[in-house]
């Protein structure tokens, strides 16, 4: 493990970069289709979005329906898409100026969503987070193990983060909520004993 992890230069977790790209287009610009099993027309955006493989050739990771998840956030006739772009696979991203970023979403969606002749996007918002997802890479375990022997050896250290239970919101909700305990315990016990 540790060779490998010296071949590629790789120290600490790795976290490549993601571009957050909000547009919003005119519903009539949308594919004109009936989704399968009576969900409706994609010009309503009957869901919460879509993930792309890289086999279908769309640069774009993955799109969030903004206008179906939280209805009234963009007029009627529009919806509102939040594209990711970018990744471990993609980590040009990073480095690529914000207007290219939005002709490549811009792109994802007219191959996914769109009809040929829509409208240029109205571009909401373009946030770049050049340390964004962690990859759980081979030795990964290996970093865990050390902090927690690190956290083993400081009383009142807690080393945390979305490397160590997930990157889901959830997840670290919950890993954040029961760490919260833990150190509302140590807290707890620290002040009984000082009162000794």
């Amino acid at each position: 493990v540790d060779k490998i992890r010296d071949e590629i230069k790789r120290v600490g977790v790795y976290y490549p970069p993601v571009a957050a790209v909000t547009v919003a287009y005119p519903k009539s610009s949308f594919k004109d289709v009936e989704l399968a099993n009576g969900f409706g027309n994609l010009q309503n955006l009957p869901g919460f979005g879509s993930l792309n493989p890289r086999t279908e050739g769309v640069r774009t990771l993955g799109t969030l329906w903004s206008s179906s998840l939280f209805p009234g956030r963009c007029p009627e006739d529009y919806n509102l898409l939040l594209n990711y772009i970018g990744g471990s696979r993609d980590v040009e991203i990073g480095q690529m100026p914000e207007k290219d970023i939005i002709a490549e979403v811009d792109k994802g969606c007219r191959q996914v969503l769109l009809k040929e002749d829509a409208p240029p996007p109205k571009v909401l918002a373009t946030k770049v987070w050049p340390t964004a997802i962690p990859q759980y890479e081979l030795g990964h375990l290996d970093i865990l193990r050390k902090l927690e022997e690190a956290e083993a050896k400081v009383p009142g250290l807690w080393v945390c983060g979305n490397y160590r239970t997930g990157v889901a919101f959830p997840d670290c909700v919950t890993f954040g909520y029961e760490h919260a305990k833990v150190v509302m315990n140590y807290l707890d016990s620290s002040k009984a004993e000082e009162e000794k």
